[in-house]
This record gives C-alpha cells, sequence and structure tokens, in this order.
C-alpha cells in the first residue's frame, strides 16, 4: 500500500500546468517528426476526399457512395479546409494535432490531479504510436474526443460543454458506438451538464441527417444493407483481438481494491469492444477504442493499492505495446516491399489528368487521390458491391445475385462515364475466401459496359496491377 501511495503522490505532484505544457510540447514534436513514421491511409484519404467533393457540391450517397454514416465524413471538414492552405495530408495531420491538443486539455481537467499525468501520457502516445498504419481513423478520433468524459466530471461549466460536445460527436460516430455511452450513463447515474451536451450533440445531428442527408438514408443504406455484409476480414481476426482484449480488461475488473476512477475505463473498454464485435467485420482499427481505453485502464490499474494486481496490470499494459510493436513491424516490412510499385503507380497517375479504380480495395486509388494532381473521378473508395457479386457467383454464399449485380455494372458505368484517361485493373483474378473471380469478365457481360470499355487499351503492368488508358 505504502508504494501506491507514494507513486499515487508523485503522479499527483507531476500534475500540474508544467507537466501539461511539457505534454503539449511533445504532441507538436510529434506532429513534425511523425510523416516518417505514420501515414494517412487509404480510408483516411478517402474520407477527406469525400469531404472536399461535399464543398464543392456532390451528393453524399448519391454522387458518392460510401457506408460509414456522415458523421464519419464531417469530421474531416476542418482538415479539407486547412488542407486548401497546407495540402490535404498536412490538413488531416494538423486538424489530428488540434484534436489531440483539445483532447489532452480537457483529460488534464476532467481525470483528476493523481490521474491525470499518466493518463494523457498514455493517451498521447497510443494516439502517436500504435496502429501507424491507421493514423486519423475514426476511431482514433473517437478514442480523442471521448477519453475526457470517460475520464471524469469536469470542475467547472466550461470544460463540461466541452467535454459533452467532443463526447457527443465521438459516441454520434457510428450506432454501434452508443453502447460503451450507455454503459457509462448506466454507470454514473447522473445528468450533468456533460450528459445534457451530449445528448443536445445528438438531436442536432438526427435532425441534420434529416435534412441534408436523405440520399445516405433513403439511397445508400439499401444498397448497402444488400452488398456489405461481403466486406470483412476473416472471422478469427476478430475473435483474437476481442479475446486480448476481454482477457486483459475483465480479471483485473474482479480483483485488487476498489478503484471507482477506473470503473468508467473499463466500461469504456467493454462498450467499444463489443461495438467492434457487432460491426462484424474484424478490421483491426474497429478495435482503436477498445484498445486504447485497455491501455488507459490498465494505467490506472497499475495505481491499484494491492501490489500485485498493479505489477499484473503494467506487465498486462507492457503486452499491449508490444503487440501493437509486433504489428507496426509487419506493416513496416509489407510497405517496404511495395516501395517500387508505389512509385510507378504514383508516376503513371500522375502522367494521366483523371484516373479510376476498378480494383475491389481501396488501394491504389487511395491515398494516392490526396496525393497527386490526377483527378480520381471514381465515385467510392473502391469497387464496394464486387465482393457481393464474387461471394455470390462463386458459390461461397447463396442468394438472388440480380441486385449486387446490377448495383456493381452501374458503379462501373458510371465511373467509365466520368471519361478516366487512366483505369486500373488487376493484373490476375480477384480472390474472395480462395474462390478466384475475374473482375473485368463479368463487367464485360453488360452492353453498356462493353462499349465504353471498348474505348480502352491495356498499356503495362505494374505488379499485380494492369493499367488500361483511354485512346
Amino acid at each position: 500500500m505504502r508504494m501506491t501511495t507514494t507513486w499515487e503522490g508523485f503522479a499527483a505532484r507531476l500534475g500540474n500546468d508544467r507537466s501539461l505544457a511539457g505534454i503539449f510540447a511533445l504532441a507538436v514534436l510529434f506532429y513534425f517528426l511523425m510523416p516518417f513514421y505514420n501515414v494517412v491511409d487509404g480510408d483516411v484519404a478517402f474520407l477527406t476526399w469525400t469531404a472536399n467533393q461535399m464543398l464543392r457540391g456532390a451528393v453524399f450517397g448519391r454522387d458518392i457512395l460510401e457506408v460509414n454514416p456522415p458523421l464519419c465524413v464531417l469530421i474531416y471538414m476542418p482538415a479539407v479546409l486547412l488542407g486548401k492552405v497546407i495540402g490535404l495530408e498536412w490538413g488531416v495531420r494538423t486538424w489530428m494535432l488540434i484534436l489531440t491538443l483539445a483532447s489532452l486539455a480537457c483529460l488534464w481537467q476532467t481525470a483528476g490531479r493523481a490521474m491525470r499525468l499518466p493518463v494523457a501520457v498514455v493517451l498521447l502516445l497510443f494516439v502517436t504510436l500504435v496502429f501507424p498504419n491507421h493514423f486519423a481513423q475514426r476511431e482514433q478520433i473517437v478514442l480523442l474526443l471521448c477519453a475526457p468524459y470517460v475520464a471524469g466530471i469536469a470542475p467547472n461549466r466550461r470544460w463540461g460543454l466541452l467535454s459533452g460536445i467532443m463526447a457527443g460527436i465521438g459516441f454520434m460516430m457510428k450506432p454501434h458506438f452508443l453502447i460503451p455511452l450507455a454503459l457509462i450513463f448506466a454507470m454514473r447515474r447522473r445528468f450533468g451538464l456533460e450528459e445534457r451536451a451530449i445528448i443536445a450533440v445528438g438531436a442536432a445531428y438526427a435532425v441534420t441527417l434529416l435534412a441534408f442527408f436523405q440520399p445516405y438514408l433513403l439511397e445508400m443504406v439499401p444498397m448497402a444493407a444488400t452488398t456489405y455484409w461481403a466486406i470483412h476480414h476473416p472471422w478469427d481476426a476478430m475473435v483474437e483481438q476481442t479475446a486480448f482484449t476481454l482477457l486483459a480488461a475483465v480479471p483485473m475488473a474482479f480483483a485488487g481494491a476498489p478503484q471507482p476512477v477506473a470503473l468508467p475505463y473499463l466500461a469504456a473498454t467493454l462498450g467499444f469492444t463489443a461495438a467492434a464485435v457487432l460491426q462484424q467485420k474484424g478490421f483491426v482499427y474497429h478495435f482503436i477504442p477498445a484498445f486504447g481505453f485497455l491501455a488507459l485502464y490498465l494505467t490506472v490499474r497499475t495505481f491499484n493499492e494491492n501490489r500485485t494486481v498493479a505489477f499484473v496490470s503494467a506487465l498486462f499494459l507492457l503486452t499491449v505495446a508490444i503487440m501493437a510493436g509486433k504489428s507496426t513491424l509487419y506493416w513496416r516490412s509489407v510497405v517496404d516491399g511495395d516501395i517500387a510499385i508505389d512509385s510507378a503507380l504514383k508516376a503513371e497517375i500522375d502522367g494521366a489528368a483523371s484516373y479510376a479504380s476498378f480494383v475491389p480495395e481501396p488501394y491504389p486509388a487511395f491515398p494516392m487521390a490526396i496525393h497527386s494532381t490526377s483527378r480520381f473521378v471514381g465515385i467510392a473508395i473502391h469497387q464496394i458491391f464486387i465482393p457481393a457479386v464474387a461471394s455470390l457467383a462463386t458459390g461461397l454464399v447463396e442468394g438472388d445475385p440480380v441486385e449486387t449485380r446490377m448495383l456493381a455494372l452501374s458503379q462501373a458505368t458510371r465511373e467509365l462515364a466520368n471519361n478516366p484517361v487512366l483505369v486500373i485493373t488487376l493484373n490476375v483474378p480477384y480472390v474472395i475466401d480462395g474462390q478466384p473471380f475475374d473482375i473485368l469478365e463479368f463487367f464485360n457481360q453488360d452492353p453498356r459496359f462493353r462499349e465504353a470499355w471498348s474505348n480502352y487499351a491495356p498499356d503495362r503492368s505494374i505488379g499485380p496491377f494492369l493499367l488500361y488508358r483511354r485512346r
């Protein structure tokens, strides 16, 4: 007990404005250094590009097809406005710095003097160093927005209003994120300024959806319901991530001395884990809020009066860091192996006035679109309906393929109607769950596509891609 009390007292003595200034300085330093380490990935690049297109008048859900709710795009609007001055990538990076500083400043007020320093440091390190291939993802932004509210109750109205507005935006980003919000509501059993702000943000968002995003609600959502089931990682990836989070969090909840300050972090960990599972995709970035709040929960548990619990919590926290490091090393090995392909593709795209992609993955269309002077003329992040078409065509699932085929052909013909100078296709069959599917052969079964495609000829191969140019 004495050791823990000493550790907590030491952290409390350092929880002053000078320490916060030091953390801010570290965040700014990371801002300049991290372009050598992390990347604005394909998803973030597409959502930023989409926000830019919407500012130019494109209708979300009709002119641009995207399954994520509109708030997932609106959150990048500030990055686009900054990007008009400093470029879209640096717009994203600067917006993330602003969000990080705002989150840390608010967290400093809500976390309590004894916890503010360790929790703020771990949050900054997690957002900066963990999952560098998913930098600025929606889920990473959600972690930053929700952390101050999860940490505790603000000391005054100004900080309470900021905490509530940030949390409201974060928890409304996806419907599944209402689960951790409900758990924290149920645990705290209070209805203060933060909660009123969250509800106000939710009401404003609901009105915005009904007033400005009916094409998304009435057109895009039905299309997604028909086809989005086919896009997912292997199920074992979701099981592994869920199991690790629960095994690291749940046993610690029943051990050692009670720590009321740790309970909101536990509720957020479990709630965001449930949200990731219910999305049924298994994408690593879906678990970012769960992993982030797990790291914060374990950090707080290292202050437990029971030395064994504190020590085991520290070991679990180290395990989280090791797993994140291994993930980063694997990603870097893949990226380093694709340098030649990236360079060759970018040169070809830069040399064309416009381009589209018939590849059913975000890459190579994104993040190239925010780094090239060439104009991307696609209407979605990739051929979003092809996975469902391929699953039905190869017999992996049973069902009526008519609607999915129509949606896939509609997207491809709409994109060709934009007359891209360059079209990127796969040079090998598309493989889904071990079954090959020829995308161009499928498209060419349609007379309208075949007529438009007759204006294109194969130009050159780059890695797994075959590039076509308009004649």
